[in-house]
């Protein structure tokens, strides 16, 4: 479904701008901004309302149940992201350590892989377990909060340092 692809394509969109010992943590996911997640919601809002503007014309029972059907549809697709969410603001991390690797969990699903950052600490490339490459903004490293984003749709992703040792 588009919601885990755009999830993950997302996660992987953030981080820019300290030393590179800083990245060295583990990071919680602390929330997202995306205008094309947002765009998304805004439409499906529209779409409902619609959906209940045709209900209250119709007529006919069989159109209304299409009508219906549809709308719970787009409510339930709704409902999932936002779930979705909330699950990676709850459970959501990415571990960076000294030897060039990372582990993550975003939404459920526990991947690792190896990391770069370039040389003024702008970039972050990652590749993880099966082989796909990433290279995302670092828009933020500080000791407690990192940043990432894609110039792909300006996703932004935000972390929040983990107490604990560094690794």
């Amino acid at each position: 479904m588009f919601i885990v692809a755009f999830a993950a394509i997302s996660f992987l969109a953030a981080c820019s701008g300290g030393s590179k010992d800083q990245i060295v943590h583990k990071w919680k996911f602390s929330g997202m901004q995306s205008p094309q997640m947002d765009r998304m919601m805004a439409e499906t809002d529209a779409k409902c309302m619609a959906m209940d503007d045709s209900m209250k014309n119709c007529t006919d029972t069989t159109k209304m149940k299409e009508f219906k059907g549809q709308k719970d549809m787009m409510e339930s697709q709704k409902a999932m992201m936002t779930q979705m969410m909330d699950k990676m603001k709850a459970d959501g991390w990415i571990e960076f350590t000294k030897d060039g690797k990372y582990k993550q969990n975003m939404s459920g699903t526990e991947d690792e892989g190896t990391y770069a950052m370039d040389e003024a600490g702008k970039l972050l490339m990652t590749t993880d377990s099966k082989g796909k490459t990433d290279t995302l903004n670092i828009d933020e490293l500080t000791a407690t909060a990192m940043t990432l984003s894609t110039s792909r749709d300006s996703t932004k992703i935000m972390f929040a340092a983990e107490e604990g040792e560094k690794k």
